[in-house]
């Protein structure tokens, strides 16, 4: 049984302190100290840090609902400095740790933050270059960072009334204010009512400057309430962490659902360390993207090619095995005699030594953000891994659907969560209401009508509900083709058609308004590299790769057997291959990972066009 009670409802600072008082002396949040360990700090020990801080916010002049900016890496830190913010009973701001110019100053204006707290020098960076554009008074800097050469300079030209100041001056000024006033702490996070606002939360958006969505504590402690009540969830449990937190899925389903069943958390170092650490945490639990299950499963199949052989033709007879398995697992029927004995053979021989990679306790898996695609569903659930693709969007803290251990549907984002309605339109999109459905979009009423009515909340996604009430989503109402012909067409089905293949890493779907679908292919490299290599093809760098025409020709391939059995309409007949990656460095993808197409489209607007230009550099797709 987990640490979790339904009593806990008041507010996220009065679950932390009732967890405090229950498993003061438990590990909460680990990460690596300097020898590359694991070093943990105790319910107790962050309870201290996170009372040091909140007062000296208070000390600061944080009133009750001020909103309070957080922009820094997903590391234990964050995790204090929110339940610091929220126990003043404040409201906190989160800021990607990666944006930059507007993206940090829109933020922070649209909100009004007088105070940020920074996770780095390289994020104080990105505050400092907007802090004229701003009305921030105070930027909170880890310890250390005043002796850097960017805080120095920035303290050096710091206009009248601005300050920055070190995390450990800010919790000597907290220090200082519980000795005034030994009862302020308690006062400030138990006046919260589960109703007031928690967190303004800027969507990444695709389009525009990001809305700030609403959420107040309720909205998220329903939400984790509607998980916990069909997920079990043992107090043992060690949960992984390493997407943003300033996304809502790692925040709620990854950081608060673990709070509230009283877990320990541990972090990852960075993400060129997943793997490794992956390993030495051996977590229970975990939340993911899509993008990186791809990685993975991208990963073991190069293993295995490399590896060739009878490791090589093991790996791919014991995925069929896997998958047939998948599919009985999933509509919870036993399984035939003679697959129970190929399983457990293969079990023993391929899929235990890959679970181990992930340090044998892996329990639950969650993935979110974006479709995660039948294929990897059937994989990774054939592999013995328990992931649970669910729906949602920071409007709806974020879980309005969710599949579960032996009730799931492959390509299904699963059923409502409790005391959740989902109902689609007349016009195809997902509509919601329930507890866990945001307030409204800060200081943007407009935005706020167009989305929210009579409590039903207009997801912008487009989908559709099965007899046994599982919700597939087919793509996002803007994203939607109309062709030439004026057919409707989904991309995002067609382009996860094609990045189930080993080549394919990335596609961008074109074709508003246009005769027929084009699209622009980013190779996997690293499975493209090692395949030229084998087939002897000289190359000088990526660009001169994707110019050879045996490459052309085989990717003009791939893509017409990927889509043959699509209808006319639906198929891709010209593509460009890519040789640099969409990232969200360059703003070309969501923090989730997912594709800004207009933003791509304006971006690379000669790149789309070329692809209808009768004398364009593009490749014919081979449907023959």
């Amino acid at each position: 049984m987990s640490n979790w009670s339904k009593e806990m409802t008041a507010s996220i600072p009065s679950v932390f302190q009732a967890q405090v008082k229950k498993l003061g002396d438990k590990d909460f949040l680990a990460e690596k100290n300097a020898s590359g360990e694991y070093e943990a700090q105790t319910y107790k020990q962050v309870a201290e840090e996170v009372k040091k801080l909140s007062l000296g916010l208070v000390a600061l002049g944080v009133q009750p609902r001020d909103h309070v900016g957080l922009m820094m890496e997903t590391k234990a830190n964050w995790v204090i400095s929110d339940l610091a913010i929220l126990s003043a009973n404040a409201v906190d701001v989160p800021i990607y740790p990666t944006n930059k110019g507007e993206l940090v100053s829109h933020p922070l204006n649209n909100a009004g933050a007088k105070i940020v707290i920074a996770g780095s020098e390289e994020v104080f960076q990105a505050i400092n270059d907007v802090w004229g554009d701003t009305g921030l008074e105070t930027v909170i800097v880890p310890d250390g960072s005043k002796s850097s050469k960017v805080v120095k300079e920035a303290t050096n030209n710091l206009s009248e009334g601005k300050q920055i100041l070190e995390m450990q001056e800010v919790k000597e000024m907290g220090k200082k204010k519980d000795e005034e006033n030994p009862k302020l702490f308690e006062e400030r996070w138990t006046s919260i009512d589960k109703h007031d606002l928690c967190s303004i939360i800027y969507t990444s958006g695709t389009t525009g400057l990001p809305k700030g969505v609403m959420l107040t504590h309720d909205n998220f402690l329903s939400n984790v309430r509607q998980m916990l009540e069909r997920v079990n969830i043992e107090d043992h449990y060690v949960t992984f962490s390493f997407l943003p937190l300033s996304h809502v899925l790692e925040r709620n389903v990854g950081y608060y659902a673990s709070l509230c069943c009283g877990l320990t958390i541990k972090y990852a170092e960075n993400m060129d360390t997943l793997a490794d650490d992956l390993a030495k945490v051996a977590p229970h639990f975990m939340v993911s993207v899509p993008r990186i299950y791809e990685r993975i499963y991208d990963r073991l199949v190069s293993m295995m090619e490399e590896e060739g052989g009878l490791k090589k033709k093991m790996f791919y007879k014991a995925e069929v095995v896997g998958r047939e398995y998948a599919r009985y697992y999933s509509e919870n029927k036993p399984l035939p005699f003679g697959l129970k004995m190929k399983y457990n053979l293969y079990d023993k021989l391929v899929f235990k030594k890959i679970r181990d990679r992930f340090g044998g306790r892996l329990t639950y898996t969650i993935s979110g953000g974006a479709p995660l695609g039948v294929k990897l569903s059937e994989f990774f659930v054939g592999l013995g891994l328990s992931v649970m693709e669910g729906y949602g969007l920071t409007e709806t803290s974020p879980v309005i659907t969710h599949n579960l251990p032996g009730k799931l549907k492959h390509g299904s984002v699963g059923t409502a969560a409790p005391w959740t309605d989902v109902r689609i339109a007349d016009d195809g999109e997902v509509v919601v209401k329930g507890p866990q459905v945001f307030q409204g979009y800060y200081n943007n009423p407009e935005a706020t009508a167009e989305v929210l009515e009579d409590g039903w909340f207009y997801t912008g996604d487009v989908g559709y509900i099965d007899q046994d009430g599982f919700l597939f989503i087919t793509d996002r109402k803007k994203d939607l083709i109309i062709t030439a012909g004026g057919k409707n067409v989904a991309p995002q089905p067609i382009e996860g058609l094609l990045m189930e293949d080993f080549f394919i890493g990335q596609v961008v779907t074109q074709g508003d308004q246009k005769k027929f679908l084009a699209a622009v292919l980013v190779p996997n490299f690293e499975n493209l590299e090692e395949y030229a290599k084998e087939h002897g093809i000289q190359y000088s760098n990526r660009d001169d790769l994707i110019q050879k025409e045996e490459i052309k020709k085989m990717y003009a391939k791939k893509v017409g057997e990927r889509l043959k059995h699509l209808p006319s309409h639906e198929q891709i007949k010209r593509i460009k291959l890519r040789s640099e990656e969409f990232t969200m460095e360059k703003k070309e993808l969501t923090p989730t990972l997912k594709v800004k197409r207009r933003f791509i489209f304006e971006k690379y607007k000669d790149m789309f066009e070329d692809l209808y230009s009768n004398d364009g550099d593009f490749i014919e797709v081979d449907y023959s």
